[in-house]
């Protein structure tokens, strides 16, 4: 069995705090979308009924298959090709801001999301890079950029196509916004690395997140939002 402490230390506090934002979820037939290694995929698995879809066999290679999940490699197609409200929540995490088709992916996610179901969306924030680059990593010139309007790069996937929360109420009709929560509000500003793997540190740290996650002024410097949308047959 896979354990989470085995991933690093920032992606393990952050899974935490989304999986405790979602909430207990149980006998729900789940959507994954952009799965990566599975490691959310197979979180839900345990006590839902989860399909996943990630495109990149690299990424599958070390896939977490500890609870039994339905895995497809593809994309947004093999998404249009599932039946229409056929899944109680929709996950679709840290995926958007690297696609240029982006409403494209928001009407076949919407599609198959059954009404009154929640789709989970947790995306980049411009204003936390900005104070990740100024404080943090110390770049002046990239925290400029960024204030400018300009994108970012994550070494792993590419450039970073930054949106804003309300696009996506105003891209998708039927997509209601629930609840909108901030992640890593402190954690990008704390520079003792040898901390971030401490079990007790990351539960504190943890709590002290979910405290102010949905405090504006602190989500607004949040260096990620995690929202969350029902959908709303009525508001098409």
């Amino acid at each position: 069995m896979h354990s989470i402490t085995e991933i690093p230390a920032w992606n393990r506090l952050m899974k935490r705090i989304v999986w405790q934002q979602i909430g207990d979820v149980k006998g729900l037939r789940i959507l994954d979308f952009g799965s990566g290694q599975g490691i959310t995929a197979d979180h839900y698995a345990a006590d839902n009924t989860v399909v996943a879809v990630e495109p990149s066999e690299e990424m599958l290679k070390d896939a977490w298959r500890d609870h039994p999940y339905e895995q497809i490699v593809g994309d947004i197609s093999a998404v249009n090709e599932m039946e229409t409200d056929s899944f109680d929540m929709v996950i679709c995490h840290n995926v958007l801001e690297y696609i240029d088709n982006k409403f494209e992916v928001l009407n076949a996610l919407a599609c198959v999301l059954r009404p009154g179901g929640r789709l989970s969306v947790v995306k980049h924030n411009r204003a936390g890079r900005v104070m990740q680059m100024a404080v943090l990593l110390d770049d002046a010139d990239k925290a400029e950029a960024l204030l400018d309007g300009h994108n970012s790069a994550a070494s792993k996937f590419g450039e970073i196509r930054y949106y804003e929360d309300e696009d996506i109420s105003n891209w998708m009709s039927c997509l209601e916004l629930k609840e909108n929560y901030g992640i890593r509000t402190f954690w990008d500003l704390q520079q003792n690395q040898e901390k971030h793997s401490d079990e007790e540190w990351q539960k504190r740290m943890a709590q002290l997140e979910m405290r102010v996650s949905q405090i504006s002024e602190y989500r607004k410097i949040a260096f990620f939002h995690h929202l969350i949308y029902t959908k709303n047959m009525a508001l098409l």
